[in-house]
């Protein structure tokens, strides 16, 4: 095993094992400071991607703050994320209009582009991750979480596999290079039979057919939220978001997929359950 799929691995297996436990013997606290924590720090390796004016700093804490006060707001006010999306755009759009005198000419461009991403980001990074949350607060919510984690996690471990073993056409070259059709199939094999497992030995309620519904339409918006970094990341000439996590490189890198993919998996069990 290669020094770098050794770290990949290990550090894998460490966060799963940190993530099954605070998961499994906490509660909604833990929940709550675990999707928030991961916010913040995905937030943070946002910025320091995209924002580049001297007030960069200002920006990072000023969006830092909203992520915090978003989460506690939609904790104590179940259901208000339409309308705390509406009032951060108000409060990101008022803050960069005042701060818009310390900027000329093609400055003031730039501090414009800040405004728009910073917009994104919090729609990426802040409200896309509240439903976490909202997925462990349904009926068997601890149950519909680990089905998600696993359908994401076999997924990206069997798509790794199957394209180092397998792999030969590029599913996308321009946006990652190394990743491969052969291993986009493997990582939505993994996933269905990994939640078909834990269908039969945990959650007998759960139907086959949503299991394999949930396990292919989840995993497959997981890989495209793969390509969105990579293309986000393309965009700023980056390889990697970070270096916190050895051989997976920041939180952006890991969570990626798992970001992108949970309203599809909370809209799912709406739906279909």
């Amino acid at each position: 095993m290669s020094s770098e799929l050794g770290k990949r691995v290990l550090t894998g297996a460490l966060g799963a094992v940190l993530v099954l436990a605070l998961l499994i013997f906490g509660n909604w606290v833990i929940v709550f400071l675990l999707v928030t924590g991961l916010s913040l720090g995905l937030v943070h390796e946002y910025t320091e991607m995209t924002l580049t004016l001297p007030d960069r700093q200002e920006k990072k804490y000023a969006f830092l703050a909203v992520a915090w006060l978003v989460a506690g707001a939609d904790l104590l006010i179940p259901q208000s994320e339409h309308l705390l999306l509406i009032l951060c755009f108000l409060v990101f759009f008022g803050y960069f209009l005042f701060t818009a005198s310390r900027h000329y000419s093609a400055a003031l461009t730039q501090h414009f582009r800040e405004l728009a991403l910073s917009i994104f980001g919090l729609i990426y990074l802040v409200f896309l991750p509240l439903y976490f949350r909202k997925i462990y607060e349904l009926p068997h919510g601890l149950e519909w979480v680990l089905v998600f984690l696993l359908i994401n996690w076999a997924g990206d471990t069997g798509a790794y596999f199957a394209g180092m073993h397998y792999g030969k056409i590029k599913l996308y070259p321009q946006m990652s290079p190394k990743k491969t059709r052969e291993g986009a199939w493997g990582g939505l094999l993994a996933g269905a039979v990994t939640v078909i497992a834990f269908k039969y030995a945990f959650f007998p309620s759960l139907s086959l057919g949503v299991a394999l519904f949930l396990s292919i339409f989840v995993g497959a918006v997981a890989q495209v939220g793969d390509l969105c970094e990579s293309f986000l990341k393309r965009s700023f000439q980056l390889k990697d978001s970070g270096s916190i996590l050895p051989g997976h490189g920041g939180l952006l890198d890991r969570f990626d997929g798992v970001v992108f993919s949970l309203p599809v998996m909370y809209a799912g069990i709406r739906i279909f359950i």
